[in-house]
C-alpha cells in the first residue's frame, strides 16, 4: 500500500498583502522524489517552512506522514 508522505491542499500564505504561497495542492507518496524549483519569492522555502510547523497556513491544509502539520513540533 502507498501512503502520502507530504499532503497539501489549497495551501496559501500572506505576509500582509503580500501571497508567498496562493493555492499549493501537491502529493509526495512513500518512495517519491521530489524537488521544489522556481525563482527567487516563488514560496519554495515558505512551503517547507509551513511543513515543518515553523509557519501557520493562512489557509487550506498541509499533512507530513498523515498529521496536519500545526500538530507538528516545530
Amino acid at each position: 500500500m502507498t501512503n502520502n508522505i507530504v499532503q497539501t491542499r489549497g495551501l496559501w500564505q500572506h505576509f500582509g498583502h503580500q501571497d508567498a504561497l496562493r493555492g499549493l495542492s501537491m502529493s509526495v507518496l512513500e518512495g517519491e522524489v521530489y524537488a521544489l524549483i522556481g525563482a527567487n519569492g516563488a514560496g519554495k522555502t515558505t512551503a517547507v517552512k509551513v511543513l515543518m510547523n515553523l509557519l501557520t497556513p493562512s489557509r487550506g491544509e498541509a499533512r507530513v506522514m498523515g498529521v496536519e502539520s500545526r500538530r507538528l513540533d516545530p
